[in-house]
């Protein structure tokens, strides 16, 4: 059986794993330098990859190189092309300080009203280039029904910058604000991960890895890298969604549950309706801004095994900044690891050190019961934000959240706790939620596990106007005619179509079940009568383990 590589790069570490099937061959977990992912995951790679590379039929892994430059502040400038139309005073859809507000208009069925001023444009993108961009976004108001006019200025842009992104390729769902600030996201990442791209294949070119290399996605799935370097915005939250695959890898016959990946730098919260992880039902909000990239309901918070703590006023601070390693690991700060080192949960490091790091927090107790109050305030402020998660999700229009129809609240039977600490925190977080904690086997390298056996995702959306004889499928640029009598069904078959091709492009050679979803049928009438029908369906390969 062909062998797999998987491979999660967190905050703290990077785990990997080989795999044969579902057996686990070899795990390594090693420190990561953020500033040189790449160089990180080849050290990794060297600890796994056989003696005959050959025998390596696909490495996958998830990345936080995306999520730290959202983090750390760390986007490129974007010169943003934005046409909104009449009827619409586009001001509050300033993204940053390059902005070119274009005038002419599309409207709603796709037909165009007046085309941009080309002067305006070439204006614009003298200025853009004088200040050094390289990155540039075009999104025009309805270019899901009619991508013409961001076709055309990109392929005039590409001329002049090295990076392109335009609207209609990101999502084909209907919101104008959404797609700007997802395109102008996915511009602001691109020429960053094209880079690590680039690193990436020369390390695995060096390591003899000759196997294609897929990105773990925000929704739960892969895309081959060369899909992920057009669309770099999909890989943010691709550590959470590692999560979440890593524990439906290890875990069988799951109910309503809560999944906590509890990392050196943070908790990744997941929740689980009937066994299924919930889906953001129309895309992520990212630094406040709505955008239309699909994901996993997944929250990260700033609780981590190596978060600096502190003590005042009765109680412990715990987070959302880590300085350093904890101090029985060499650091400067107390940090719940040195709690679990102190108290035996944890074998590695010193003890000596872990005991000064309590006596530090609260001089005037015993150290033994400090490093108990602080595991203990630890679980309590995950359970907190646990309970804010669910609140959160059942504020939000039950229609949104399809496993939870018909209720009225999320009734966890059980948690599943992965990452570095969980097995310390085991019972501390059993008695604080009052609910089993389940600990799997692997659990330190559950991620990876994750990352390895996700199945890729795709999606496409079509939109046909059969009065007009138009049809669009906004994700691959398509405009093309259609018959009068262009039905649901000649809808899906061409989706069905869409999928397999993409998935061709991609070298995969098995797919899963297509599922179509977000169907719409109306009736169009001129002068009292039936002129035809706009149908709207989008198809998607549901997130989900690939089959062994």
């Amino acid at each position: 059986m062909a062998l797999l590589i998987g491979i999660d790069v967190g905050g703290t570490h990077a785990d990997g794993v080989l795999l044969e099937g579902k057996e686990i061959l070899a795990k390594h977990k090693i420190q990561v330098d953020q500033e040189n992912l790449s160089d990180s995951i080849f050290t990794l790679l060297q600890q796994l990859v056989p003696d005959n590379p050959d025998q390596v039929e696909r490495i996958q892994l998830s990345t936080t190189l995306c999520t730290n430059a959202i983090i750390n502040n760390q986007l490129d400038d974007v010169g943003m092309f934005i046409q909104a139309g009449p009827g619409l005073n586009p001001s509050f859809l300033q993204c940053g300080d390059y902005v070119c507000l274009l005038d002419g208009a599309i409207d709603h069925r796709g037909k165009i009203i007046r085309s941009p001023d080309n002067d305006m444009v070439l204006e614009a993108s003298s200025q853009f280039r004088d200040v050094g961009i390289e990155s540039i976004g075009v999104v025009t108001k309805f270019s899901h029904r009619n991508n013409i006019h961001e076709q055309t200025l990109a392929d005039q842009l590409e001329q002049q910058f090295a990076h392109v992104s335009t609207g209609h390729r990101i999502s084909g769902l209907p919101n104008f604000p959404r797609r700007v600030y997802s395109t102008w996201l996915n511009a602001a990442l691109k020429r960053k991960f094209v880079e690590f791209k680039t690193a990436m294949e020369a390390g695995l070119e060096h390591l003899n890895l000759r196997c294609p290399c897929h990105i773990l996605k925000a929704d739960g799935g892969t895309i081959p890298f060369s899909g992920a370097s057009d669309f770099p915005c999909e890989s943010v939250h691709s550590g959470p969604s590692a999560s979440v695959m890593g524990c439906l890898a290890l875990m069988e016959n799951l109910e309503d549950a809560v999944l906590l990946d509890i990392g050196g730098t943070t908790t990744d919260i997941a929740l689980l309706a009937d066994g299924i992880p919930l889906l953001e039902p129309y895309g992520v909000t990212i630094q406040g801004r709505p955008t239309l990239i699909r994901a996993l309901n997944t929250r990260s918070v700033g609780l981590g095994g190596d978060s600096a703590t502190s003590y005042a006023d009765g109680k412990y601070t715990i987070g959302p900044l880590k300085k350093g390693a904890p101090m029985a690991f060499g650091g400067a700060v107390p940090t719940p690891t040195d709690a679990m080192v102190m108290l035996g949960s944890i074998e590695e490091g010193d003890t000596a050190q872990a005991t000064k790091a309590m006596q530090a927090l609260r001089p005037e107790q015993n150290p033994e019961q400090t490093a108990t109050e602080l595991l203990q305030s630890f679980a309590d402020q995950i359970h907190t934000a646990v309970e804010q998660m669910i609140d959160e999700v059942f504020s939000r229009p039950v229609y949104t959240v399809a496993a939870l129809l018909s209720r009225k609240r999320l009734q966890p039977a059980q948690l599943i706790t992965v990452g570095g600490p969980a097995k310390a925190m085991q019972d501390m977080l059993a008695g604080c939620f009052g609910l089993p904690c389940t600990v799997p086997e692997h659990f330190e390298v559950a991620n990876a596990i994750g990352s390895a056996r996700t199945r890729p995702t795709l999606q496409a959306t079509l939109y046909a106007d059969t009065a007009d004889r138009k049809l669009v499928i906004p994700e691959i640029g398509l405009q093309d005619k259609v018959r009068k009598y262009f039905s649901m069904e000649d809808a899906e078959e061409r989706l069905r179509q869409v999928i397999m091709t993409q998935a061709a492009e991609y070298g995969l050679e098995e797919i899963a079940d297509i599922d179509f979803v977000e169907r719409q049928e109306m009736n169009t009438v001129r002068g009292f009568h039936t002129s035809g029908k706009i149908i709207s369906l989008k198809a998607q390969i549901r997130p989900g383990l690939a089959q062994l």
